[in-house]
């Protein structure tokens, strides 16, 4: 049995689709007259006349296919099932509409669609990686160690040279964390109360433009209506006044969280195998880091055995300026890798959008 809620929810979804049904009725399409709206056919041709809808009326297909832009945001398999379902709900002459009735969401699908819908905002509303990059230049400075590692009283032998070698290692991995935890609130508060992302967002997930190629799965218009009669009609594509009001209920927010995921979004035809140059941000300053002390400490067992004395402060600077050239080629990389995608930045640095936003809206 239905609880009475769930019972009045899917009451009053049958009832959004008939008033669907009603209208495209009233523009000559097929004959409808519903049950559970009062005067239906007197309802659907007042909407009709009001908005000056003129044209046969019609339905959508089921779905549509996705554009190669969105697709590029499911690599490697392409987007499907309920994420193709059209935003248009109606076609009247040529145009493509929404219809609002009652408590309609903005957007459905999951992890996916919202993922896709924020690159697709990023993208539209001019963002460009430059700042991002420069502060991630920034931390990434930091990655040398601060401590003044004379304090461990070490003098310079095999033992205490490998030790001081280990002490480095685990300070710069520990200054990478701190970089990395740094560098996602850096990039919330990119997205925080941006205005252009926001309206980005929201017209995107209104209309799908990007997403279905503005194929008839796009929708142009938003028809507001109530079970008497009463509507109101938007082009979401030329009313930014109105884009604005809805974006501002919206308020889309991002945090990032870290991931295992692969580059599978950088496969190109040149580049099957999404390669990067290296793996990600951790796996190019582990490696790094690991590489440069494990050279060092080597060297200054080899020093010691052939009788050159190697003290802890020669030792420590030539990991520093090795470190020190290490990083700056580590960000040039970054930099060619990543160019201006915001997908590739966030796949180098191993983490992933996770978006809210308010899903209830007063259309």
């Amino acid at each position: 049995m239905l609880t009475f809620k769930r019972f009045l929810t899917e009451g009053d979804t049958t009832r959004a689709y008939d008033m669907e049904k009603v209208i495209v009725s009233a523009a000559g399409g097929p004959s409808f007259s519903s049950k559970l709206i009062p005067d239906s056919e007197t309802i659907g041709k007042k909407i009709v006349n009001d908005m000056k809808l003129d044209g046969v009326g019609k339905f959508p297909k089921n779905t549509y296919p996705a554009s190669d832009r969105w697709n590029k945001y499911f690599a490697p398999k392409k987007a499907s099932g309920s994420t193709l379902t059209p935003k248009t709900d109606f076609m009247i002459g040529d145009k493509k509409i929404s219809l609002k009735t009652g408590d309609a969401q903005l957007m459905g699908g999951g992890v996916n669609e919202a993922s896709a819908t924020f690159f697709t905002a990023v993208e539209e509303s001019g963002m460009s990686t430059d700042k991002v990059v420069l502060e991630l230049g920034n931390h990434i400075k930091n990655l040398l160690p601060s401590s003044n590692l004379k304090k461990l009283g070490i003098k310079g032998n095999k033992t205490e040279l490998e030790q001081a070698g280990k002490f480095i290692e685990i300070e710069m991995l520990k200054n990478a964390d701190d970089a990395h935890h740094a560098f996602k609130n850096d990039l919330r508060k990119v997205f925080s109360d941006n205005q252009k992302f926001a309206e980005a967002f929201t017209h995107e997930a209104m209309t799908g433009k990007v997403k279905f190629g503005n194929n008839d799965g796009t929708a142009e218009y938003f028809l507001i209506v109530n079970y008497e009669g009463s509507a109101q009609l938007h082009n979401a594509f030329t009313d930014k006044s109105y884009v604005r009001k809805i974006s501002s209920q919206v308020k889309p927010d991002v945090k990032f969280k870290s991931t295992q995921s692969t580059a599978a979004a950088l496969k190109t035809a040149s580049n099957p195998k999404g390669k990067t140059g290296y793996y990600t941000f951790w796996s190019a300053v582990g490696l790094g880091v690991k590489m440069i002390v494990e050279e060092e400490i080597k060297n200054s067992q080899n020093m010691l055995n052939e009788g050159i004395v190697d003290s802890l402060k020669d030792f420590t600077e030539r990991i520093m300026n090795k470190a020190k050239k290490w990083l700056s080629n580590v960000m040039q990389k970054i930099k060619k890798i990543i160019g201006d995608s915001w997908k590739a930045l966030l796949v180098f640095m191993g983490i992933e959008p996770q978006i809210s936003f308010n899903n209830n809206i007063s259309w």
